[in-house]
């Protein structure tokens, strides 16, 4: 499972890396983007082999997403980015780690940043990331519980130390925690960082289930309570 579990590694550090701040210039809080369908972030997002069954939908306030499951309606303190601000996250990633081990392992793997909002004045952040799967990792994968899928991540705490470390994010501790997410017990990765002498909370559940595209949902904020409730915001779709 070394393999499966770097990926996870990868995707949970391109996250966070994103989350805090370094994806290039944010927005001004308040506004929110209105009629920008999933179909117009792909068209503008890296090349995929394959398009996804369905990306999520965004309509004024409202993210909805049938192929993740859920969606969410977000008032007007917050913030989501558009088309073009989502393709630039993984591409400013990719040129701060290139030249690095982490930057060649990005090579040729295939992911889409569908939605991410921001919220200025409860300092949060939410974010949901396609991964695109190879058959041996659905393969491998299919046969993973969640919590499965959280202790191969833990157990690659250290390499994932390491490469926080390199970005000047100290993590504090890295643990599973039992959430309820769409009236269903879930486990969650809960990570607690220093970000440049500031405390970070981040808190991730991932989905592998679901076919040819993993689905990672990562709520962040510099606020502890925060986090946690952000899960509150999201409802079952189908």
């Amino acid at each position: 499972m070394r393999k499966h579990g770097s990926i996870l590694i990868l995707f949970i550090l391109i996250l966070s890396f994103v989350l805090a701040g370094c994806g290039g210039e944010e927005p001004a809080a308040g506004q929110i983007t209105p009629n920008t369908t999933g179909a117009a972030v792909l068209e503008t997002t890296a090349p995929l082999e394959e398009a996804p069954a369905s990306l999520g939908r965004l309509e004024g306030g409202t993210y909805t997403n049938t192929y993740a499951g859920y969606g969410c309606e977000l008032d007007s303190s917050w913030v989501y980015y558009g088309a073009e601000e989502l393709q630039e996250l993984p591409e400013n990633i990719q040129e701060q780690l290139a030249g690095s081990e982490l930057g060649d392992s990005m090579e040729g793997i295939s992911q889409i940043t569908d939605m991410k909002a921001e919220n200025a004045t409860d300092l949060t952040t939410i974010n949901v990331l396609y991964t695109k799967l190879g058959l041996e990792e659905r393969l491998a994968y299919a046969v993973l519980s969640e919590e499965d899928i959280a202790d191969t991540i833990l157990s690659q705490q250290e390499a994932l130390t390491e490469a926080y470390s390199q970005m000047g994010i100290e993590v504090l501790s890295m643990e599973k925690r039992e959430v309820t997410f769409l009236g269903q017990p879930r486990i969650a990765v809960w990570t607690e960082t220093n970000a440049q002498g500031i405390p970070y909370y981040i808190l991730q559940l991932a989905d592998y289930s679901r076919g040819q595209y993993g689905v990672t949902l990562t709520l962040a904020s510099y606020v502890e309570d925060n986090t946690e409730s952000l899960l509150d915001l999201f409802y079952a779709v189908s």
